[in-house]
């Protein structure tokens, strides 16, 4: 049986090479409407604290979904992900609810347990290190709960999450692997795999099983009446030959010693070898999408390979 069509998305962590933050906004909104242009199916904006990057253009995105979500109309905006300990259910389920109904369902909430670096903000947003998990998992039940359960929330506990009966934003559950697959089966969730945060992953064999997967998304269904989306997500550096890209990624370790990209794995590709990973990736796994962080520094760089990845996976 031929496999289904790929489909692309983005996820951007906003740093610009040699710009201001606002012009890294600006830039990112750009990047938003060119992705849209060339039929990508998501943009993502990931939540960040970084101290050692003075010039970062945010950290919360909410703000900025907000404004590439009204500077376009089709493509999925969500952030990837929230990090759910810093703030209260009660504010992420109102705040991503609100959006996803004022921009036509096209807002998704992914939930994550990061954490800033800074124990003062970590002192701040009163986060206890050692019930981390314990508390993600709590803030994680009840923002699903505040989404899913409106009427019950509003007769019992006169909770009342705006607009009243509007559309709940899609939900996804970040992972790196599919070992925590199981919440997202009790919840109706998605699932995104991120293959470029290092945890000792060997990224020429990862560890997934077709079988099971396939397994896991029929168990879903059984539960929810439908299948979940299942995402790869990936960081690279595109080059036109795989040498330039190599020596690109290696520099960028090197430059990024003691900070979070030293933490990446990052793939070094060509369109063409791209296009081969990620096929061999469908076939061997059964994902038929995949979301990409291109580590290219400026945006002139990212708006030149957007346009070439879309014409080789046949996107536009």
């Amino acid at each position: 049986m031929q496999n289904k069509k790929i489909s692309l998305g983005i996820i951007d962590l906003g740093y610009r090479e040699n710009a201001d933050s606002l012009t890294s906004i600006s830039d990112i909104i750009d990047y938003a409407v060119k992705a849209e242009d060339c039929n990508y199916s998501r943009f993502w904006l990931a939540e960040h604290h970084y101290t050692h990057i003075q010039n970062h253009p945010y950290t919360n995105p909410d703000i900025l979904i907000s404004l590439i979500a009204g500077s376009t109309e089709r493509i999925k905006i969500a952030s990837a992900g929230t990090s759910i300990n810093l703030y209260t259910p009660y504010s992420i389920a109102s705040t991503y609810k609100l959006l996803n109904n004022l921009f036509h369902d096209r807002i998704a909430l992914g939930l994550s347990k990061g954490l800033p670096d800074s124990t003062y903000i970590q002192n701040t947003c009163k986060v206890d290190l050692n019930s981390n998990y314990e508390k993600f998992q709590e803030n994680f039940k009840e923002i699903i709960d505040l989404l899913e359960n409106e009427e019950e929330n509003l007769q019992s506990k006169s909770i009342l999450i705006p607009p009243y009966k509007g559309l709940k934003p899609e939900l996804w559950h970040l992972s790196t692997n599919f070992k925590a697959f199981s919440n997202t089966l009790a919840y109706d969730m998605n699932h995104c795999i991120s293959v470029f945060h290092n945890f000792g992953q060997d990224i020429d064999n990862l560890p997934f099983d077709k079988n099971e997967i396939e397994q896991n998304k029929k168990n879903f269904f059984k539960i929810h009446n439908k299948y979940p989306h299942l995402i790869i997500s990936l960081a690279i550096v595109l080059e036109d030959t795989l040498e330039k890209a190599t020596q690109k990624r290696d520099e960028l370790i090197k430059s990024a010693s003691g900070h979070s990209r030293e933490t990446f794995i990052i793939i070094p590709c060509t369109v063409e070898s791209l296009h081969d990973l990620l096929s061999s990736w469908q076939e061997k796994f059964g994902i038929h999408e995949f979301v990409i962080y291109d580590l290219a520094a400026t945006n002139d760089e990212k708006l030149k390979n957007l346009e070439q990845i879309s014409n080789r996976f046949s996107l536009s």
